[in-house]
């Protein structure tokens, strides 16, 4: 009979083809995903805002009462014994713990955290805790995604990409922002820009951002009028992206600082809380603005509204940014989104008033203008992202008028943020403890591979008392000339035998029945722990100069890996990702 000729279905695909199909199935599967993964987080969100909005709305009928000065004492106490007590839990903004997570912790995040950081965040900010709502519910969203990608048994690039698709949802819904919330996800939490983090994530954000609007209306977060800015805007633009870019530098240290004088504090946790929210309250009691999360006064500067002096916005500069800080350095539990959009707004408008004063001739943009600028200014700062700031102005803008100035803004208030600290709010404690692996990056994917997959197939052992005719023998069938030496009884890594060191010896075979391996073991040779990363690895392979090094789990002898084998797997991660 001839020869079939194969049909095209039966051809193989070329591998090319074969990596599109597959990155296209997934993503199919990913996008189906995003839609309850964004509901769910806009669900957290709506909820919380709700519940937050209701309880400050009863408080503001008690306004002028001495005993208010308490009140966020009490809350930030409540919420520090609710996290420390029924979840062994500390508290924080909880982004940084969603950067750590798709960093070194493979995407897992704790099944509490979908409710507890927002039990947590409503205790301390209803209360008056001056923090904000955002990270707590991008917290929240998180956890969702991380939650579904388990139950679902996804693998570890499936729950990082999960989780920020929650986050996405989460920050959508609370600014009703689809881009911002993609934007955020992106450029903050996952640091990736690649087709199965984009897609997925702009659904999931959209879909939150619809429960948004079905539940709370298609309300835009800060109503404003038309701004325009011309060339010397611009140019003023230069001089608020450096002034916001210092002021970030000192929260973000300032911040850092009186979590270190509360830590110093011999005394209960939720001592420590409500000392700080005591201190919040007091200065609540003079100036009630800088409590809660501040977008109140930001709907004052945006409308200009009258009355607002320089003195005014000086001390409510002042008292915010050190209400913010006593509240989240305390041990009270919100996070620090809100209060960057304050601070750059209030910062903004106090130098477009300056500006007016400073240059009364010249044609330029009103005050409030200034205000907006100034946000995306202190988020890109404070969080390093240009990008969000960029993109949330824009969209509570409905449009593109401030484009320039918002890029020259953010641009430099970045800059100048970086220059001065290496991380951002989020991740410079993570930076600090090499905990930082963005995707693609040497680190991250020298963690994410184990180590137990990197032995050489090769699995000869000596023993201490192996005879020189006895590795002879061995040595006919080896394929290696570095040879391991175990315990015969418990298998414990003792040293290693070179071929080199054994060459003199081989021909004289009336040491065959006499010497033994334990004579020539080399035994100063380092371990590499199973659980140990690729890259504490190298950082062995580095410090010793060797090509093969033993690994073990607490001292038992598992095998042994090359530097070869270790690079090759990182070339072919390399290639992977590359694909995806």
């Amino acid at each position: 009979m001839p020869a079939q000729t194969p049909s095209r279905e039966d051809a193989p695909a070329a591998p090319g083809v074969r990596i599109h199909r597959i990155s296209a199935r997934e993503a199919a599967v990913l996008m189906v995903l995003a839609i309850p993964v964004g509901l769910a987080s806009g669900v957290s969100a709506v909820v919380l805002s709700l519940a937050v909005h209701h309880a400050t709305a009863a408080l503001m009928g008690w306004q002028g009462h001495w005993w208010l000065i308490g009140v966020p004492a009490v809350g930030a106490a409540l919420s520090a014994l609710y996290l420390k007590t029924f979840l062994h839990d500390d508290a924080g903004h909880g982004v940084p713990e969603l950067i750590r997570a798709v960093s070194v912790g493979a995407g897992h995040l704790r099944r509490d955290l979908v409710f507890s950081r927002l039990i947590s965040s409503f205790l301390t900010i209803s209360s008056g805790g001056s923090a904000g709502l955002e990270g707590p519910i991008a917290t929240s969203g998180g956890a969702i995604g991380s939650l579904i990608a388990r139950a679902l048994r996804f693998s570890e690039r499936r729950r990082i990409l999960l989780l920020g698709y929650g986050v996405a949802g989460a920050v959508a819904a609370i600014f009703n922002a689809p881009l911002t919330g993609t934007v955020f996800a992106l450029e903050v939490i996952l640091g990736e820009w690649s087709a199965l983090a984009i897609l997925p994530t702009i659904i999931a954000a959209v879909s939150a951002t619809q429960f948004s609007r079905l539940t709370l209306g298609n309300q835009i977060a800060f109503p404003h009028e038309v701004f325009a800015f011309g060339t010397l805007d611009l140019l003023a633009c230069m001089v608020l992206g450096l002034m916001t870019g210092l002021l970030s530098v000192g929260f973000q240290r300032s911040l850092r600082f009186t979590e270190v004088q509360f830590d110093r504090l011999r005394a209960p946790f939720w001592a420590k809380a409500g000392t700080g929210g005591l201190l919040v309250g007091l200065g609540g009691f003079f100036l009630p603005a800088i409590l809660y999360d501040g977008y109140d006064a930001i709907q004052r500067f945006l409308q200009d509204q009258a009355g607002i002096s320089l003195l005014f916005l000086g001390a409510f500069v002042v008292l915010k940014f050190a209400a913010c800080c006593l509240t989240l350095g305390s041990g009270g539990s919100g996070g620090v989104f809100a209060p960057s959009l304050v601070l750059g707004s209030a910062t903004g408008y106090g130098f477009g008033r300056l500006l007016r004063l400073a240059l009364p001739g010249f044609v330029l943009a009103t005050p409030n203008a200034y205000s907006l600028v100034g946000m995306a200014g202190m988020v890109a700062g404070l969080m390093h992202a240009p990008l969000t700031g960029m993109f949330l102005v824009l969209e509570i803008t409905v449009g593109y008028r401030l484009i320039l100035p918002l890029m020259m803004v953010a641009v430099l208030s970045m800059l100048v943020s970086f220059y001065f600290e290496l991380g951002s709010v989020y991740t410079r404690e993570l930076v600090d403890h090499g905990l930082l692996a963005r995707r693609g990056s040497d680190q991250q994917l020298l963690r994410t591979m184990e180590i137990r997959e990197l032995l050489d197939a090769e699995d000869i052992v000596l023993h201490e008392h192996t005879l020189l005719g006895e590795f002879v023998e061995i040595f006919k069938n080896a394929k290696r000339n570095i040879f391991p030496v175990v315990d015969e009884r418990t298998g414990r890594w003792q040293g290693v035998v070179y071929l080199d060191d054994i060459r003199p010896y081989l021909f004289d075979r009336t040491l065959y029945s006499i010497m033994n391996m334990g004579s020539v073991m080399d035994e100063s040779l380092p371990t590499i722990e199973s659980n140990e990363s690729a890259l504490t690895a190298i950082q062995k392979f580095e410090s010793s100069g060797a090509w093969s090094l033993p690994v073990v789990d607490n001292g038992v002898f598992l095998g042994m890996m090359s530097k070869s084998t270790l690079f090759d797997r990182y070339r072919r991660e390399l290639i992977v990702q590359g694909a995806t």
